[in-house]
């Protein structure tokens, strides 16, 4: 708070006791685990300033020459721009919250950014999409009535990709999250990647009557577990002779050992595993949803995605729908009615 001293110094006494109160706050603006790698980013400039000579009055707040030198010498060092990235927001938010204008506003600092997004610039390879096919396949080999171990990762694989569901919301889910209706399920997400104020939301599955259908299938598994409502809906298993069971510690499986099921369950199915992940379950369903006409509104909605961008990363346009733009151009005639026709076969 040095650069509002002279405005605490003025304060009463009544209210110059809280001003300890206000960093813990102004921490707070960001969720914990950002928190923690903008602290880690700031810690690692103040240690190049101070092995580079420069004095602590020049680390914070400091000087649009002396960090665009600390980015040219991460981007010498780094395979990639984010270490990059990372540095340029934690010495913006540090200054942001000391009340001290950040040199990141600078053009020379912001021109040094953009060079290393370039200059460290990688190929993006996104991991395949997964199909109903695959879930059918899938389902066929693994379920097995009363088999609680194979129904939780069908459970799992079905809710993700109905519902468009990360892996850490899928882990989150409680029994007590479930509404089951008539003709949905309805699931209570309490938090998630993009629910920065943690107001919670739900997600609505439909019963589709098929062997498919997420909402039957999470009913056998909670029938054949015995589950309380306060039981994590992934939870861990214990083998024993009648099969396995929910073990009496109530406490979600790890990422780790869902990756590992998600790996056996769909390794027999498709040509290189490597190629997929969990969250090509999220993905698929996205395409899915695409590409079936679901409104763009209602899309987006059902995913939870902040903005436009993101949602559109999600979606693997099939042939017919990318074929359709140049299809519809007026550069083909019908052979039925020689004219230019969408309904008809064109040649």
């Amino acid at each position: 708070m040095q650069s509002h001293k002279d405005e605490i110094e003025a304060l009463p006494d009544a209210l110059a006791g809280k001003v300890d109160l206000l960093p813990g706050y102004l921490v707070s603006s960001r969720a914990a685990n950002t928190s923690k790698k903008y602290e880690y980013g700031f810690m690692r400039w103040k240690t190049w300033a101070s092995q580079s000579g420069l004095g602590s009055g020049d680390i914070l707040p400091a000087k649009d020459i002396s960090v665009a030198l600390y980015l040219m010498s991460l981007i010498q060092t780094s395979k990639s721009a984010s270490s990059v990235i990372t540095a340029y927001y934690s010495i913006k938010w540090f200054h942001d919250i000391c009340g001290f204008l950040s040199p990141t506003s600078s053009t020379l600092v912001i021109n040094v950014l953009e060079s290393a997004k370039r200059i460290l610039a990688t190929k993006t390879v996104k991991k395949e999409v997964m199909t109903v096919d695959v879930l059918d396949s899938m389902y066929d080999r693994l379920y097995d009535h009363g088999n609680l171990k194979s129904q939780r990762i069908i459970c799992a694989s079905l809710l993700a990709f109905a519902g468009f569901m990360r892996s850490s919301e899928l882990l989150g889910v409680m029994i007590s999250d479930l509404d089951f209706h008539a003709s949905y399920l309805s699931v209570f997400l309490e938090s998630s990647k993009t629910d920065k104020y943690r107001d919670g939301s739900r997600i609505l599955i439909a019963r589709t009557g098929t062997k498919l259908c997420p909402v039957v299938n999470v009913e056998k598994y909670i029938q054949w577990g015995d589950f309380g409502e306060s039981d994590y809906l992934f939870c861990n298993l214990c083998k024993s002779k009648n099969g396995f069971a929910k073990r009496v510690v109530n406490k979600a499986m790890t990422y780790s050992n869902l990756r590992d099921e998600f790996i056996a369950a769909f390794s027999p199915h498709v040509s290189d595993i490597s190629k997929y992940c969990l969250h090509s379950l999220r993905s698929g369903g996205a395409s899915a949803a695409a590409n079936n006409g679901t409104k763009k509104r209602m899309f987006k909605r059902h995913g939870r995605w902040a903005s436009e961008g993101a949602k559109d990363g999600y979606v693997k346009d099939n042939i017919k729908e990318l074929l359709s733009v140049s299809a519809r151009l007026g550069l083909y005639r019908c052979f039925l009615c020689r004219v230019s026709c969408h309904k008809c076969i064109m040649v």
